[in-house]
């Protein structure tokens, strides 16, 4: 693969990243969710890139009152379909599952639906999941005339866990109240990572020097929470407000890289067991799991507050926050939901209310 491009370029303008691709001859798979393996992807000798909401606001084709964020990633889908060889979408939240039927009729490109199970505990929805993933493995084998073996398999999984432990690494930087690394840069090599090819990226970050990278940022320690966040337009909001993000749990952000994939000779149920094992997003129970890693991330990085971060209409996530902020109250640490349709429309009212929580925590110290 040749579309070389710097982390940070690719994050001005992750489109420009997808016309070198169709340039270079190299086939991409779009993908919609961080359940969906890239490992497999890499193994058919594909580039994997995941699909924001960038760039577009809503389908026409979906109600007013779907989430947003889905209907931006559909109106992607189909307006850069030139750019992919293919389509793999995950079963997550019932707008992303009914975006599915939309796209198989519209798109002309192969496409494939991954069914996750809804209650990622036990040995039976690993099994299920291994059956999944032998399903997708077979759709990349007959629709782009790869063999996907055990030693390219094995050699994806490889990369895919060296680039996981650079991002840990860049990420534990800040753990027990350290100020090293801000969040809009760590996002900002997350993002690149899901869009980059896997080995460019990974040099590029053994490369970086993360020292002092702590600009413009406060003294009061945020914790975000969410689910994928690809404008860090909202993120430069949160800091600029006067705080440091210490940590996330977002599928853009701590939850894409935090655990690795066990080796073994079983390498599917591998990869089975590692994207069920992991933290659960929203729409998937346990909800306590979820409830454990916040708890973990706020008493590793020493976190003050909690800013949750909701796209409108996005009822998993509005769901779980009435769960998160229970916990929260009891750890006696503060909360605020922010949620939000249009963030270029609604930045004011947001930049507002983020500094009125930092200020207020700002007087906790």
């Amino acid at each position: 693969m040749t579309a070389s491009t710097a982390i940070s370029d690719v994050c001005k303008n992750p489109i420009e990243l997808l016309e070198k691709y169709k340039e270079s001859g190299i086939n991409v798979l779009g993908y919609s969710c961080s359940y969906i393996p890239e490992e497999l992807i890499i193994s058919g000798g594909l580039q994997p890139y995941r699909i924001p909401n960038l760039g577009s606001v809503t389908s026409p084709l979906v109600p007013t009152f779907i989430c947003q964020f889905a209907s931006a990633v559909l109106q992607n889908i189909l307006r850069l379909e030139e750019f992919f060889s293919g389509f793999v979408i995950a079963h997550t939240c019932d707008p992303m599952w009914r975006l599915y039927d939309i796209v198989k009729k519209k798109a002309r490109k192969p496409i494939f639906f991954l069914r996750v199970p809804h209650n990622v505990e036990g040995e039976l929805s690993i099994d299920f999941f291994k059956k999944e993933l032998l399903r997708f493995k077979r759709f990349l084998e007959e629709n782009f005339d790869v063999e996907i073996n055990n030693e390219a398999l094995r050699n994806a999984i490889e990369v895919c866990n060296m680039n996981r432990n650079l991002l840990k690494e860049v990420y534990m930087r800040n753990s027990n109240g350290k100020n090293r690394v801000n969040g809009l840069y760590r996002l900002q090599l997350t993002l690149a990572s899901m869009w980059m090819p896997k080995k460019e990226v990974n040099t590029q970050i053994k490369s970086l020097s993360l020292e002092n990278n702590a600009t413009r940022t406060g003294n009061v320690r945020i914790h975000i929470n969410g689910t994928a966040i690809y404008d860090l337009n909202i993120i430069e909001i949160v800091e600029n407000a006067g705080c440091f993000i210490a940590s996330d749990d977002l599928c853009t952000g701590s939850r894409y890289f935090w655990d690795n994939v066990n080796d073994s000779e079983d390498l599917i149920r591998a990869l089975a067991n590692r994207y069920m094992q992991r933290t659960p997003c929203p729409s998937h129970e346990p909800i306590e799991k979820r409830l454990q890693f916040m708890d973990f991330m706020i008493e590793k990085f020493k976190v003050q507050g909690v800013l949750t971060i909701a796209n409108r209409f996005c009822d998993p996530m509005l769901y779980e926050a009435v769960h998160v902020r229970e916990m929260l109250t009891k750890k006696h640490v503060p909360v605020m939901l922010i949620d939000y349709e249009n963030l270029g429309q609604e930045a004011g009212r947001i930049k507002a209310r983020i500094e009125a929580f930092i200020e207020s925590l700002s007087e906790l110290r």
